[in-house]
């Protein structure tokens, strides 16, 4: 990407409007709130989701018919979902309708209609979203061991929300969740297209300038440390053992982070990492295993994950701790292996970078999470000076003192 051709501007109200001029017929259109499970409490967790559901539902200006039919007349489909902190929809469309698109999502944002008997009848759907989640049970382990890891923000890991939280929300509730959040000053449209800023700026003007600001409160940071214990819960019903191994990287600082992400690389994604070669190559204990990490704030953690029969968890448990010690201890990684983490990132970024929707999705997420759509480049930047002994180093900070969460089928 080329940073001249990125701008941002913020207009009267407080939206925030940031475009990247790119040659194309495609107009892709991104527009997040700043709002998700971390801003609720535990009576009305999953309104934000509920909300994101509503939006489709019509609004005060077209019923959800002609909802419905405007948006087919563009030819495409919108995408929407809800994380821990935003809310997020995007839209392509040939560059001629952009108006048109432009103007179907200012509605939704400002005008949702919270109908009725559409709100009951969105209930009931994700109700069902819900129940289908009880029934995974690598799922159920992840809400298990987050209770455990943050017991008293454990309701923010259920972005859905929970059976007894969505029943008992009113609509009365959501009107009032979407009012506080759903404000210019807390919103953010990106946009990628062949139109000038300036073009894209006279759109959104006409479309969102009559919007209202308002005060939104930001997110309290809490630490919490993650406790070391090992838990172990049974569930009827299913199959399989799930092992988790998670760790507190709430102190880590930014640059910091980014070399665990390139480590996480290496000790358990994909077939060639340690974990993977270790557990599943050499000992078949397990079909699914990996790492990742949760750098979301309030709830970050990097864990490991193995799903294995009952009988083979202590020692799957022994072998992940063998694991643990000697990538803390006696593990050097090479100059030529960082070379290859370093270049599968960088090809994986630009492969995906190829889309428009998805540059736009990366410009979103760095805007609402750094104030930089362009934070990719700098994780770019600070990857590629990355040395063996800072991964090494990562190693020792990290991976200490883990939370072991095991869920075991029950007979």
């Amino acid at each position: 990407m080329n940073k001249d051709k990125l701008k941002k501007s913020i207009l009267k109200n407080g939206l925030k409007v940031i475009t990247y001029e790119a040659e194309g017929n495609i107009f892709s259109l991104g527009f997040g709130v700043k709002v998700g499970s971390l801003y609720e409490n535990e009576k009305v967790s999953g309104i934000s989701h509920l909300i994101e559901h509503m939006l489709f539902k019509g609004t005060k200006n077209r019923n959800i018919d002609e909802f419905n039919m405007d948006l087919e007349e563009l030819a495409t489909e919108m995408d929407i979902y809800t994380s821990y902190d935003q809310t997020v929809l995007g839209i392509d469309v040939i560059k001629t309708k952009a108006d048109k698109a432009m103007e179907i999502v200012a509605d939704m944002m400002m005008n949702p209609l919270f109908d009725d008997k559409e709100f009951k009848l969105e209930k009931k759907v994700i109700l069902e979203e819900i129940k289908m989640g009880e029934d995974d049970p690598e799922d159920i382990a992840y809400q298990g061991l987050y209770k455990e890891a943050f017991p008293s923000r454990w309701h923010n890991y259920y972005i859905a929300g929970t059976l007894k939280s969505v029943k008992a929300t009113t609509k009365e509730e959501v009107i009032e969740h979407h009012k506080k959040y759903y404000v210019p000053n807390n919103s953010i449209m990106c946009v990628v297209s062949s139109y000038s800023h300036e073009e894209v700026l006279q759109i959104a003007e006409r479309h969102f300038g009559d919007w209202k600001e308002g005060e939104v409160e930001a997110v309290i940071e809490e630490h919490i440390d993650i406790p070391f214990k090992k838990v172990k819960k049974h569930k009827k019903g299913i199959s399989q053992a799930h092992v988790i191994y998670a760790f507190d990287i709430q102190n880590l600082t930014r640059e910091e982070s980014i070399v665990l992400t390139l480590f996480s690389e290496k000790i358990g994604s994909g077939g060639n990492s340690i974990l993977f070669k270790e557990l599943r190559d050499k000992r078949g204990l397990a079909y699914s295993v990996y790492s990742d990490i949760d750098f979301m704030n309030n709830l970050k953690m990097m864990y490991i994950y193995a799903g294995v029969s009952s009988e083979n968890v202590n020692e799957t448990c022994l072998v992940i701790d063998d694991m643990i010690n000697y990538i803390k201890g006696e593990f050097k990684i090479t100059e030529k292996s960082l070379s290859l983490l370093k270049e599968r990132f960088i090809i994986d970024t630009e492969v995906t970078l190829q889309s428009s929707s998805t540059i736009v999705e990366y410009m979103m997420q760095g805007e609402i999470e750094y104030n930089n759509p362009l934070e990719y480049l700098e994780v770019l930047k600070v990857m590629n000076e990355v040395s063996t002994k800072e991964l090494e180093e990562i190693a020792s900070k990290v991976f200490n003192n883990p939370l072991i969460y095991i869920l075991m089928p029950k007979e």
